[in-house]
């Protein structure tokens, strides 16, 4: 990602505002090492007051309740994953390499941004999101829909490229939806199992990462996705890019950033 993005951004508003904005980063940057140290209920306005050296009405001006902290922690959190996303699919030429690309990034996000992979699943309970405005959770959504229409951008690519073909009777969109779905369900929902059930050694399941990695290639293959998986040409690949798009995590995560517009411009920009 190029810093420049954020500070293009940064030069169109007014003073109040990025006073505003810093504000609120700096709240979520205090709240954020409570919540890994001692978890949801670790997070408390007085707490954060008091770390940011300040009253607690300067918090609530910012935000309701700390559920709506989690909420923007979990936004900032998604837009970190899209920046890392487009920087899978920027390091490929192939629609088939981008999709794979962004595979191992979300099992690298899981790895290096493992924070972030976690507030994702908290913010779900509706013990935090019923307490939550419909702005933040829209703001949310919005973000959500970007990694899934990025999806959707690659397999129409692969389409236009000639590499997928609908099936008899089937759209374009169709096919669209059941991979996008597939894909996310598989690599996103697996590693949320594998960080969270401990039941899957007893099911016989020792390598989840690679159990993914295999079903979404057979999801792929069955597709007739072109070029069709090649053991030894992938896990190649696989060893070569994994290092990569782990710096890109890094530097990502130093990135300054906002708790409403942080890497608003990343499908752009991200490299």
């Amino acid at each position: 990602m190029n810093p420049a993005t954020i500070e293009e951004t940064t030069a169109k508003l007014t003073p109040k505002q990025i006073e505003i904005q810093q504000r609120e980063s700096r709240i979520l940057d205090k709240a954020f090492p409570m919540l890994r140290s001692g978890g949801v209920a670790a997070i408390s306005m007085n707490a954060i007051a008091k770390e940011m050296g300040c009253t607690r009405g300067t918090i609530y001006n910012h935000f309701a309740n700390k559920e709506e902290i989690l909420l923007a922690l979990a936004t900032r959190a998604v837009r970190r994953r899209i920046a890392l996303f487009q920087c899978a699919m920027e390091s490929q030429t192939m629609p088939r390499d981008q999709c794979a690309a962004v595979g191992i990034a979300v099992e690298v996000y899981a790895d290096y941004m493992p924070d972030e992979f976690a507030i994702e699943q908290i913010i779900r309970h509706d013990v935090v999101w019923q307490k939550t405005s419909a702005g933040r959770r829209d703001v949310l959504s919005d973000c959500e829909q970007l990694c899934i229409a990025s999806l959707g951008r690659l397999v129409q690519s692969a389409i236009s490229a000639g590499d997928l073909k609908p099936a008899r009777g089937q759209t374009a969109s169709e096919l669209s939806q059941q991979l996008v779905f597939g894909l996310w369900s598989l690599t996103y929902g697996g590693l949320v199992l594998e960080a969270t059930s401990p039941s899957l050694i007893a099911a016989g399941i020792e390598d989840a990462r690679l159990t993914i990695r295999r079903n979404g290639n057979l999801l792929l293959d069955g597709v007739g996705w072109q070029p069709l998986f090649n053991a030894r040409r992938y896990n190649a690949w696989a060893k070569r890019l994994r290092p990569t798009l782990i710096e890109n995590a890094k530097t990502i995560r130093q990135l300054p950033c906002t708790s409403e517009k942080d890497f608003s411009h990343a499908p752009e920009s991200a490299s």
